[in-house]
């Protein structure tokens, strides 16, 4: 019983790891899908393959999927197209890491 708890709580430990969390500012309003962010702070939740853009309350906001790039980003930064007159948030490029979250 005692190695169950154990294992149970090492196995908990190692989901609550996986998860990364990065601070990001949009300097301006970006569309993604039908969601409209406001310029302000977000949290990018990086877990495994997904990637999650959250609000300062915690509300997700938008979804996307990771990448592993073959070059490692030196800043974080945010790539978009203002095609139709609204930027759209295509990608969020994470500094320090070959990662880049796309929003399809």
């Amino acid at each position: 019983m005692f190695k169950n708890v154990l294992l149970g709580i090492g196995l908990f430990g190692l989901a609550m790891a996986s998860a990364k969390t990065y601070n990001i500012t949009l300097s301006e309003p970006y569309t993604v899908g039908t969601t409209q962010l406001k310029a302000g702070d977000y949290k990018l939740v990086v877990n495994g393959s997904t990637a999650a853009l959250e609000d300062q309350q915690g509300k997700v906001e938008a979804n996307g999927t990771l990448e592993n790039e073959a070059r490692k980003f030196d800043d974080t930064a945010v790539v978009s197209d203002q095609g139709s007159g609204a930027a759209r948030l295509k990608k969020i490029e994470i500094g320090g890491t070959r990662f880049q979250v796309d929003f399809k």
